[in-house]
């Protein structure tokens, strides 16, 4: 690869992309609640959440039960033929963790609430010639079905998909290591099927650079469920295009299929 190929400009933006996607995911949108909206969105979904799962809700959610459920939902190597375990770190500067904490003010929080438990899996990385993909899950575990649906809610709103989406720009080009970024970073939402979960949500991320005129966009995409008080989230990403919609889709269904038959 010649010294200016854009691929060398993947990695950074990739961990970046994916670390604050993963802030989003882990269970940052409780801290945001206040300026959210969460409210008649968050309680329908704490009451389907109740009665969906009042046999579980029996038992006490316990510290230990939530990490017994996270480990035998998050992605593993058997689940990625083909892919790597990915060494690469995201490498957090005081920079990064600053426009963190700013995004967290524009979104209305302080913080995310606390919880019984956030896990990630390990990320997995295939590169091949000029294809560069990667994929990652985590689970949040909330103490309240009702916690995990107001979550959920705040995942939704538009307020706080803007809040990602102008500082993640502020993100990629305080790192974008001699690549100039083009126009702003992207958002779309939606709502992935997710049969007997308490709701779902959607984002694709993208980011299209310039390095030595030459193009390159990067996504990321973020497919989660909400089930009683457990989130799921798969994080998948991808150079030049997105990451395929076939492996994608199997692995966002056995997550669903996973938390569902372990619902706590």
């Amino acid at each position: 690869m010649r010294e200016t190929d854009p691929m060398r400009l993947h990695p950074r933006v990739r961990r970046v992309l994916v670390g604050m996607a993963s802030l989003a995911a882990v269970g940052a949108a409780c801290g945001l609640l206040a300026a959210c909206g969460g409210g008649a969105h968050a309680s329908r979904g704490a009451a389907s959440a109740r009665k969906n799962h009042a046999a579980a809700s029996a038992h006490p959610l316990t510290h230990a039960r939530a990490v017994a459920f996270a480990r035998a939902v998050v992605l593993t190597a058997a689940d990625v033929p083909g892919f790597g375990a990915d060494s690469d770190g995201r490498g957090e500067t005081a920079s990064d963790r600053q426009l963190e904490a700013r995004l967290r003010r524009c979104a209305g929080g302080a913080g995310p609430g606390p919880g019984l438990l956030a896990q990630e899996s390990r990320s997995y990385r295939l590169r091949r010639s000029i294809l560069d993909l990667g994929v990652s899950s985590e689970v949040g575990v909330a103490r309240t079905p009702a916690l995990a649906a107001a979550e959920l809610a705040a995942l939704r709103s538009p307020r706080v998909r803007a809040c990602f989406s102008h500082y993640l720009q502020l993100l990629l080009k305080a790192g974008h290591q001699g690549g100039a970024l083009q126009g702003p970073v992207r958002i779309l939402a939606g709502t992935p099927p997710a049969p007997g979960a308490t709701g779902s949500f959607g984002w694709r991320i993208t980011a299209t650079f310039r390095v030595d005129r030459v193009p390159l966009s990067l996504y990321v995409d973020i497919l989660g469920f909400v089930l009683g008080p457990a989130r799921v989230t798969l994080v998948s990403s991808g150079a030049l295009r997105p990451f395929p919609a076939v492996i994608q889709q199997r692995l966002y269904t056995l997550l669903l299929a996973r938390a569902s038959a372990r619902a706590l």
